[in-house]
């Protein structure tokens, strides 16, 4: 019997291993998954059934069906040309995606699509010998892109590949963004980070290092002599909670502490820290500190464990498995009242109130309320407070940025990642709630053909793709049709 079709009778999701908690916050360089062989690969993407479920829950609208059965057919090269077609960072995703796609797999242990994703991605040192870009001559066209996150990068690349010459201007010294300053190294290491940007770059896309826009270059040049502007300006900008105290020393914001750790810099703290918060971002900020040299590591989160961001999904217990696996401590229904300082300034606690969770009259979940009639303390040095962030749009002259409607701290597009201003264009974190990776990446795809469709250049070739339907059987049993909507394919 062929050896794939005994892998399809095993519907028992295959293991992925991971580095011993005590060994891999020793340092940034031990990853925490380790990946899977080829023969593990294989027999994990031969458990997809193709009923396409997974693409609704992706919001690129990715063929996971596609490249994850041409894993289980050991054709690798097939697979990942079909992630091209919408994602020119395959290895990054499969290391950091928050694989909602496999919230709406049938199996009760979802097929590792995220885990796929990677193996294939780590079959190539380069991608471009496998691919043919078949990239079209010069249009004349120039497109500026301020920022080089997942969105920006995105547009760059298969904007490239129209004969649209693209500039991006990014003030850090590194590309990638956030995704390189404020993701920990355990979690993405430098050098997939070097191995992607590489692959954009070559496809001929510009890029401007160390370049602050309004301080560097003024916007209105760009504006002026690029035919088309997109900002994938991300949300760089920390919210601190202004919670009494917070002018402490060794108080931080996640933001700041995440890009000094990745960047290398030296980062004055204690032993004993709290993190203010429960997303993601909380967790990158106390998995960092322990491998900082704090000894002890709480985070401390105004609601209840169940009502965190991403709460449920595989993703959120997977990173809280790993979080409390590595020896952080997690309390719940936590309000500061004020941090406490010493005569010198230095942090020495926390006081605070528990929460009691009670009915919103607006709706929604429930709300936080303190309890006053006893305060607590709890000793720390070090406080990070992970609390939300905003985008910085202070390098817009006034004039402009008086005609961009906003919502709220979100600039406003619509389906085509079009702004209310004129040949501006934007998306990633500062345009959507869900501020993910691969929400960044469906922004950027949505906005070339926008930007496409402005400059009046032919993209035929973009191809309508309709996602599976399902039978009327499915239907029935799953109470709904998974039809996706258009989406877009770059040949």
């Amino acid at each position: 019997m062929p050896e794939t079709l005994i892998y399809r009778l095993n519907f028992k999701r295959v293991p992925i291993k991971r580095t011993k908690p005590e060994e891999r916050i020793k340092d940034f360089k031990s990853p925490v998954i380790l990946g899977y062989t080829k023969a593990e690969a294989m027999r994990e993407a031969s458990r997809c059934m193709g009923c396409g479920l997974c693409i609704q829950g992706c919001p690129a609208r990715l063929d996971i069906p596609g490249y994850v059965q041409a894993i289980a057919r050991g054709e690798f090269e097939n697979s990942l040309r079909i992630i091209l077609r919408d994602l020119p960072f395959p290895e990054i995703c499969g290391n950091i995606c928050t694989h909602r796609c496999e919230d709406n797999c049938v199996y009760s242990e979802p097929v590792a699509i995220r885990h796929l994703k990677r193996f294939v991605a780590e079959q190539f040192k380069d991608y471009a010998p496998v691919i043919n870009h078949n990239k079209k001559e010069s249009t004349g066209k120039k497109v500026a892109i301020i920022g080089s996150g997942p969105a920006g990068l995105t547009v760059a690349y298969y904007l490239s590949l129209y004969g649209v010459d693209c500039t991006v201007y990014e003030a850090l010294p590194v590309p990638l963004g956030m995704l390189n300053v404020g993701i920990p190294k355990y979690r993405l290491a430098a050098s997939v980070i070097e191995k992607e940007y590489n692959f954009v770059k070559n496809a001929g896309v510009k890029f401007l290092f160390n370049t602050k826009v309004g301080v560097d270059i003024p916007f209105k040049k760009i504006y002026d002599e690029f035919d088309a502007v997109f900002l994938g300006i991300g949300t760089m900008m920390g919210n601190m909670t202004g919670t009494p105290g917070s002018d402490g020393k060794y108080v931080y914001h996640a933001l700041d502490f995440l890009r000094m750790a990745n960047l290398g810099e030296t980062i004055p703290m204690g032993k004993k820290v709290a993190i203010i918060g429960g997303g993601f971002t909380a967790m990158d900020s106390a998995r960092t500190a322990l491998r900082l040299g704090a000894e002890k590591v709480y985070v401390l989160y105004r609601r209840r464990a169940e009502d965190r961001p991403s709460y449920p999904s595989t993703n959120a217990e997977e990173e809280m498995e790993e979080t409390v696996e590595e020896g952080v401590e997690f309390w719940w229904k936590i309000t500061p009242i004020e941090y406490v300082k010493d005569s010198n300034g230095f942090i020495k606690g926390i006081r605070y109130w528990k929460n009691d969770m009670v009915p919103d009259p607006r709706g929604g979940r429930l709300k936080p309320v303190p309890i006053k009639d006893v305060e607590f303390f709890v000793e720390v040095d070090t406080i990070i407070e992970a609390t939300g962030q905003v985008p910085n749009l202070s390098f817009i002259p006034s004039d402009i940025l008086q005609n961009l409607k906003m919502k709220g701290n979100e600039i406003i597009v619509d389906e085509k990642g079009r702004t209310s201003i004129p040949k501006i264009f934007a998306g990633g974190d500062a345009t959507n709630e869900t501020k993910d990776f691969i929400s960044a990446v469906a922004d950027g795809n949505k906005a070339v053909k926008g930007i496409l469709e402005f400059l009046r250049i032919d993209f035929s070739t973009m191809r309508k793709v309709e996602c599976l339907k399902v039978s009327e059987e499915m239907k029935e049993t799953f109470g709904k049709d998974v039809v996706c909507d258009e989406f877009l394919n770059v040949q």
